[in-house]
This record gives C-alpha cells, structure tokens and sequence, in this order.
C-alpha cells in the first residue's frame, strides 16, 4: 500500500495527516510553536521552529511505514511569509507572516503613487502590507544593512522544500501572491 502525507504551516503549528490513496485518514500529527510579536506590528515565526515541527509531525504520522510507500508530501501554509537568506542560504530574518503589518505606512504611501497601480495591474496583487514586496519595501527602508546581504527571498514552503531537497523552487500559485510575479510574462 502506498501513502501521501499533507503538511499544512499554520501561523503556530504544524499539523500532519497520513492519506491512504482512497483518502482515508491512517495517522495524524501537530506541533505547536510560537508566534513572536515583539511589538505590536510585528507577527513572525522561527524557520528552525518550523522546521523541526514538520519534521517531527512527518516522522510521527509516518511511523512503521516503509519510506518507499510514501509517495509524496504536499505543504499548504496561511498565505505568504517572508525570509531573507544569505549566500548560504541560511535565515537571515524570522519568517515575516502575512499578519505582520510593519510595512502598513509603506503600502498606504505606494498605493497611492501611479507606480502602486502599476505594480498591481502587472502583478494582479493588492498593494497591501501582507504582500511580500511591500514587506521588502519596508525592510529597504528599515534594514538596508539586512538586505545587503541577502542574496534569496523565500516565504516557508519554500524554505522547508529547500531544507528537505536542496532547491529553492517557488509554485506560480506563491510566486502570484508575492506582488513580485509578472503575470503577463510569467517572470
């Protein structure tokens, strides 16, 4: 008998369930972490958190299965986030949730700017503080120094895919919700 696990990130924890392929349920995992608000805008997780719950939660829905009859792992998460990764690709910031909203006075200024509508028809994305380019406007605003030395911008599934195949590989579903795909040339 084969299996296929779904993992979904929620904002604090992660659950995941064990699918036979008729769709029945055989196993079901959770673990929680932490949502960090150090001030009251802020809403952001831990990568390394994160990561060691899907784990965790994948190793116990999984247990007394043959890795071979997994056939694969599908990752759902709440909307987009944020990481800034080195050269290495290690975090430089905690995953930015969508429900940070630092960047609010930074989406109501470019919202209101001709380049705020013309980012939205090329991108088909709201300008608004949960969208990844405006998070990255605010962090160019407020963290230069952080940007500088960033060399790659994943959200967590993203992240979590790289940690367990080696590849940063983003789905067209995640890329359009960043504010940063062009939806005309794919891009």
């Amino acid at each position: 008998m084969t299996y296929l696990i779904g993992t979904d990130l929620g904002t604090t924890s992660t659950k995941s369930v064990l699918y036979d392929h008729q769709g029945h349920v055989i196993a079901s995992a959770n673990v929680g972490y932490p949502l960090y608000h150090d001030t009251v805008t802020t809403a952001e997780e831990d990568p390394q958190e994160i990561w060691q719950a899907v784990q965790a939660t994948i190793h116990q829905v999984s247990a007394g299965i043959d890795p071979e009859d997994i056939e694969g792992i599908a990752f759902s998460s709440a909307m987009h986030s944020l990481i800034l990764l080195d050269s290495q690709k290690q975090p430089l910031t905690r995953v930015i949730t969508w429900a940070d909203n630092r960047a609010a006075q930074d989406a109501a200024e470019l919202k209101s700017q001709p380049l705020g509508d013309r980012l939205y028809h090329l991108t088909g994305t709201p300008i608004h503080p949960m969208s990844p380019l405006v998070k990255l406007h605010w962090l160019a605003h407020h963290s230069p120094e952080l940007l500088a030395q960033t060399c790659h911008v994943v959200g967590i599934k993203e992240y979590l895919i790289y940690k367990m195949t080696g590849q940063l590989q983003m789905d067209y579903s995640m890329a359009n919700a960043t504010g940063l795909f062009n939806l005309y040339g794919r891009l």
